[in-house]
């Protein structure tokens, strides 16, 4: 009974002090073999009459799962007298980090036990395969440890070691201090791309375009020496899509002429991300140009999707008339166009306010088997129909995304109808949409914005609400609110821009008592009329640039304009 109980594996604590079953071991004929790998430790028991560390070593490079891992090493402390052999801890923190055992928290407290005077002794494999297991995982404290580890002992750090710890999760400051530090070295010939994908990765999460540009220079010469690498692909991709949504398009441009002289522009992946940024800033000209050079056969739905949009955003609806026609008519819909490219034409009719031509293009849609409908082809007739004030199609959308759509879209259809109700005088129908909603229990997706500040970091606001580790600037930001309302409404500017504090707006303000000339913000919806109009004032009121991405578009306001000229 003791020898079960002793041998039973806990956490914590990882290890169980050697005298609980000291005496069972040094007493063990007659009795059972235990269990798994722990058989083959009694076995040579019986046959040696002692089990020495490198038998506990080798036996764990054996180990399937965890629990193999613990009672091997609990094995260990038992017989050592609670001093576990660095070899034993070094093996059993590689099998954990490894696809058998994937155990980044285990690897992780097994490597910290290694007594710090071992840790020369130690093969860099080990620290490397904890550290790719805990950036797999999102593991950041045992990756920062891991990395640290692999610098104590001397090891020559290579990209993948910084872009391991720099995707476990670290804080912005710790990433920028590493990739600088990454950048100050040259860059191998043989980087894996994937590399640098994980640096443009994190660049986006954290809108830090500058810190992008270091990472795609410093790539340089992985990228000319072997231009046309399958994963380069991907890489190129990944910063024209970077370029278009920071608002880079000078740069966005020379990063697809590099691409068309390295011979990869062609591929589909790096055609359509410069189509999806050229849409996103309403470029129409410049998409059906790029269009007309692409071979039929690497024609594909995403291409077609992002040509409408950008001829959506830029009201020029002959156009995109035109190419869904000839898209049809030379019989390469069923292949090409799908239901997400006649939304796309859906709202460039709705946009115009065209609303008879958007619901023939849902029947149409509806026709065909291969295409349907959906709940956001309707979204995007019902979005509209406020500026329009077009209360019968808007009631006609709400019906129908009752029918399609999930609880979430049927939350905003709500708010959207009462929306059209309140810009055409009936108050009271929108208050009652909205209590009908909140009766249903009907959620909206709640609006979030991003700031970006210049040293890296950033800040996420909400509606009427001030991010916590801002809370000291709650009384600056309502002065400037207080001060902007008071100049809009000496402008003309409509009740709702002024007296509207959704994220945007405190962002803004916040941005501004610190003194930004250039704010850089990204909304995880649509930005409302409201905000769009107190924006651009601001713009010209503050003397700033305001650069914001939202789940659309990019808009980039200056001087009291906006480069979607109102078509957002």
């Amino acid at each position: 009974m003791l020898g079960r109980v002793a041998r039973s594996v806990l956490r914590p604590p990882l290890l169980w002090p050697a005298s609980v079953y000291a005496r069972a071991f040094l007493h063990s004929s007659g009795r059972p073999l235990r269990k798994g790998l722990l058989k083959y430790v009694d076995l040579a028991e019986e046959r040696d009459g002692y089990v020495g560390g490198g038998f506990l070593t080798g036996l764990v490079r054996k180990a399937n799962d965890s629990r193999e891992v613990r009672e091997l090493v609990n094995e260990g402390a038992c017989r050592f007298n609670d001093t576990v052999p660095w070899q034993l801890l070094a093996a059993a923190a590689q099998v954990s980090a490894g696809p058998s055992v994937n155990d980044p928290q285990l690897a992780g407290t097994l490597l910290a036990r290694i007594p710090h005077e071992n840790i020369p002794h130690i093969r860099e494999g080990v620290f490397r395969a904890v550290l790719g297991n805990a950036s797999k995982h999102k593991n950041s404290p045992v990756a920062i440890n891991a990395f640290r580890l692999l610098v104590a002992r001397g090891i020559p750090l290579i990209p993948t070691d910084y872009a391991r710890v720099i995707h476990s999760g670290i804080d912005s400051d710790e990433e920028t201090r590493l990739m600088n530090q990454l950048f100050q070295q040259p860059c191998p010939h043989d980087l894996d791309p994937r590399v640098i994908g994980v640096l443009l990765k994190t660049c986006n999460a954290r809108h830090e375009f500058d810190l992008a540009r270091k990472a795609w220079q410093w790539a340089a010469p992985r990228r000319h020496a072997k231009a046309d690498d399958h994963e380069l692909r991907y890489v190129t991709a990944q910063y024209l899509l970077l370029c278009g949504r920071t608002g880079n398009m000078a740069v966005a441009r020379q990063v697809w002429e590099d691409a068309k002289n390295a011979g990869i522009a062609h591929l589909p992946i790096v055609t359509g991300s410069m189509l999806s940024i050229l849409a996103a800033h309403g470029a129409d000209d410049e998409v059906l140009t790029l269009i007309e050079n692409i071979p039929p056969s690497s024609f594909n739905s995403h291409m077609l999707t992002a040509a409408l949009t950008a001829c959506s955003h830029s009201g020029n609806v002959d156009a995109a008339r035109t190419l869904m026609d000839q898209i049809e008519a030379d019989n390469r819909q069923p292949a090409v166009a799908n239901i997400r490219s006649y939304t796309a034409l859906v709202d460039a009719y709705a946009r115009s306010g065209d609303f008879t031509s958007a619901l023939a293009v849902i029947e149409r849609a509806k026709s065909q088997s291969n295409i349907g409908e959906d709940d956001v082809m309707w979204m995007t007739v019902l979005g509209p129909c406020r500026h329009f004030k077009n209360l019968p199609v808007a009631q006609m959308a709400f019906d129908a995304v009752k029918r399609l759509g999930s609880p979430e879209q049927l939350a905003s259809a709500y708010v959207l109808l009462s929306d059209v109700h309140k810009a055409c005088g009936d108050l009271s129908a929108a208050s009652r949409l909205q209590q009908e909603r909140l009766g249903k229990g009907l959620a909206k997706e709640r609006g979030a914005v991003t700031l970006s500040m210049g040293d890296g970091k950033t800040h996420v606001f909400h509606v009427r609400e001030i991010p916590p580790e801002l809370s000291h600037a709650s009384s600056a930001i309502h002065r400037k609110l207080k001060e902007w309302s008071l100049w809009l409404a000496g402008y003309g500017v409509s009740d709702e821009s002024i007296q509207c504090q959704h994220s945007e707006k405190l962002a803004l303000a916040y941005a501004v008592t610190q003194g930004m000339s250039h704010v850089v913000l990204r909304k995880n919806l649509r930005i409302c009329g409201a905000c769009h109009e107190a924006s651009k004032q601001i713009t010209v009121l503050e003397s700033i640039s305001i650069h914001h991405w939202d789940r659309s578009r990019v808009h980039i306001m200056q001087d009291g304009k906006c480069s979607c000229n109102g078509r957002y």
